[in-house]
């Protein structure tokens, strides 16, 4: 028997290695990348991307039966309907430029992908060769502070990696205004460091206070409030995404708190700082407040339009800390 490819799936596969392999060209032409990657997240991206290559041609033309489409087709037929338009304005065929909502989900989710995968790579990759000479060099704070930072950003990496109706994180939605993308992004590099040249920064993870005891004691705290920070990622698992819906999370230690990695967050940042404490640095750190503060609203906001959302918000009435609205 001849073996038969559904066109429409070869429309589908041919798509997203068009759109990934033209969101990886554009990624390295990037100043901040080129200036600031670590040398291993370019090729693990034309790993990511090649695994893809074989991989996707594998499930879309001898396994996919029920996909009817992806982002990467929705947005190349966007930019089809409407160049068609552009090119045909005279013509009586009736047409529109109107781009429609599920469109606009698949161009932000698809610019989420590409701004933070790149990112969240690198990150993991730095807390990954920090670790061995933490390992050789042992210091047990210092150590566990690495290692919860290298399992976060790998749980974030997984999560932009991934998205698929089996494994329960597709892409309902995207933030939609363009304050909720600013306050977000400011928070990433290179916009944090534009954002540090005029705000000063006084937290260090590292730091100590005069006292040994105090010291210890900062230290405990802050990898409680390390563990809780990344139990939230873990509850997230490959639903972890910025500035997205890919469905409510309800697990611990979001059935406490409802921005429970901002709270944690928020209180290494203050409990970090007051060793060095001073006027300037309590006016920056209050500013990172404020900007996290609106990061909650906005995100609310938008989830707001979920009615699993809304229920949730119901049952844990709490948004940062246990007891207080």
């Amino acid at each position: 028997m001849p073996l038969t490819i559904s066109k429409h799936n070869l429309k589908l596969y041919l798509s997203s290695i068009f759109i990934y392999g033209l969101g990886l060209f554009i990624i390295t032409l990037l100043p901040n990348y080129q200036k600031n990657s670590n040398l291993l997240t370019y090729p693990t991206l034309l790993f990511l991307y090649l695994s893809y290559c074989l991989l996707g041609a594998i499930y879309y033309l001898f396994i996919n039966k029920h996909t009817t489409t992806n982002k990467s087709f929705i947005i190349i037929t966007c930019v089809k309907r409407n160049l068609t338009y552009y090119f045909n304005k005279n013509s009586t065929t009736q047409q529109t430029t109107h781009i429609h909502p599920e469109e606009k989900t698949a161009f932000l989710f698809l610019l989420v992908k590409f701004f933070f995968l790149p990112l969240l790579i690198n990150f993991c990759y730095n807390h990954i060769q920090e670790l061995p000479q933490l390992i050789t060099n042992f210091k047990l704070f210092p150590f566990l502070l690495s290692s919860l930072f290298m399992l976060d950003t790998f749980i974030f990496t997984l999560g932009y990696c991934t998205e698929s109706t089996k494994l329960q994180n597709i892409c309902k939605s995207v933030e939609p205004t363009f304050f909720g993308w600013f306050i977000c992004l400011i928070c990433y590099p290179p916009f944090n460091s534009i954002v540090g040249q005029y705000i000063p920064w006084g937290a260090n993870d590292y730091a100590t206070f005069t006292h040994p005891s105090a010291t210890i004691f900062l230290q405990i705290t802050v990898i409680f409030l390390l563990i809780i920070y990344v139990c939230a990622s873990f509850s997230l698992g490959l639903k972890a995404s910025n500035l997205t819906n890919r469905g409510i999370v309800t697990k611990f230690p979001y059935n406490i708190i409802r921005h429970p990695a901002y709270a944690s967050k928020l209180s290494i940042w203050w409990l970090t700082l007051l060793p060095n404490f001073s006027i300037p640095f309590a006016i920056g750190m209050l500013f990172w407040t404020i900007v996290y503060f609106f990061r909650a609203q906005t995100e609310e906001h938008h989830l707001a339009q979920d009615p699993d959302y809304q229920q949730y918000k119901e049952k844990v009435r709490y948004k940062f800390i246990p007891k207080i609205r």
